[in-house]
């Protein structure tokens, strides 16, 4: 189990009543965001948006309800939508992208690619020990690797088996089928092949081992990184990932040989971010942090409301972070409830800009997400999919 648990309890209850009643944010009487927002769209429980570099912005949903789309094409100016495809059966998983198309897959036992110009589905291949599965065996996105799609079934019960299934990207064919020892523990990435090339997965597994798949399916190494590694990030030829051994490491992509770790004080539930330089992640231990991504040195830290559970996500200049709220933990802890809910704006260097608690429940419900997409933050709610202000960012 993860040891998110340990840092005062993840500080005691009247703490956070004494936080959010010095909180001069959420002086207001209604139960709009917090924050200024540029538009706001009805989408129930949207996954991660997505923008191609020219396109619309892409929104998929964990809807369990059969007539919700499952991708949507939206304006990013006005959020207006531009075309939407529905299918069968509720529950998909969040989408990858590519230069063409979106994929996805369903608890109707689908993966599908769609042509995100238009809103044509390409193809659609069928799957198998999906429907039954509990609802989080869709609950990571697609991974493009090469000239593969890898579809990430994995659920968080004894009741699928756990596997990477890669599809063709053109075609939809099947590739190969590589089952895992235990579910995943956190989302997949592509990762290059000693030739530079996007030629393999990395998967962090729940037995404590980060496993490198080519796209035949073979196995091109394992590490173990401790119990309940975190979802994946790969820049370059060196792939970043969180533990619960409460560490954030650094590995080489061609032959899994650890290259620094830098120490944190608990465990990381969120994909790390690396950019110029520089490699980001926010922990359970309240904290956010920045590292030299080449030798794990420690440039800096702000401690937060609670723990990190989506983000840093990056604009310019900024980073864009949520604590709290609701976060689904692999093993046997299930879903668990973080208070306070608030999203942090930082410059690169560490510097708070601005910081929104979440004191009651929004209009559009609880915040799950906020990422970026293009030149844009996007945040995600129970039932609302909303593009934030400029002004958000441009705060001093």
């Amino acid at each position: 189990m993860p040891s998110y648990s340990r840092r005062d309890a993840l500080k005691a209850i009247p703490a956070l009543a004494a936080g959010l009643a010095g909180c001069a944010s959420l002086t207001g009487r209604d139960d709009s965001l917090p924050m200024p927002t540029a538009w706001t769209a009805d989408v129930r429980t949207p996954t991660r948006a997505l923008r191609p570099s020219s396109g619309p912005l892409l929104v998929g949903t964990g809807s369990p309800f059969h007539a919700d789309p499952m991708v949507s094409a939206l304006d990013p100016e006005t959020g207006e939508e531009r075309w939407a495809v529905t299918g069968r059966k509720g529950h998909r998983s969040p989408l990858a992208l590519d230069d063409r198309h979106a994929y996805l897959f369903s608890k109707a036992e689908r993966a599908t690619a769609v042509d995100y110009e238009t809103g044509e589905k390409s193809w659609t291949t069928g799957l198998t020990g999906v429907d039954r599965a509990d609802p989080g065996v869709v609950q990571y996105p697609p991974v493009v690797a090469g000239d593969t799609v890898v579809f990430p079934i994995s659920g968080t019960e004894n009741d699928v088996v756990d596997r990477l299934l890669g599809l063709s990207r053109e075609e939809g064919e099947r590739r190969f089928r590589a089952e895992l020892p235990a579910s995943l523990a956190g989302a997949p990435a592509a990762a290059p092949a000693g030739d530079g090339s996007d030629a393999g997965v990395v998967a962090p597994v729940l037995d404590g081992t980060l496993r490198r798949f080519a796209t035949d399916g073979s196995e091109s190494w394992r590490v173990d990184v401790g119990p309940s590694p975190s979802s994946v990030a790969v820049a370059g030829d060196t792939v970043f990932v969180g533990s619960a051994t409460e560490e954030l490491l650094a590995l080489d992509a061609a032959t899994g040989e650890v290259r620094w770790r830098a120490p944190l004080r608990n465990t990381v539930f969120a994909r790390p971010l690396v950019a110029d330089g520089r490699v980001y992640v926010g922990g359970a231990d309240y904290f956010v942090y920045a590292f030299d991504a080449e030798t794990g040195t420690r440039l800096w830290r702000d401690e937060l409301a609670g723990p990190v559970t989506c983000g840093p996500t990056r604009v310019g200049d900024r980073l864009v972070t949520v604590v709290g709220s609701d976060i689904l933990v692999r093993g046997h802890s299930g879903t668990v409830p973080f208070d306070p809910t608030a999203l942090y704006v930082h410059a690169t260097d560490g510097t708070l800009v601005d910081e929104y608690r979440l004191e009651r429940t929004p209009d559009g419900g609880r915040v799950n997400w906020a990422v970026a997409a293009g030149d844009g933050v996007y945040v995600g709610q129970e039932w609302q999919l909303a593009r934030l202000d400029a002004e958000v960012l441009d705060a001093e």
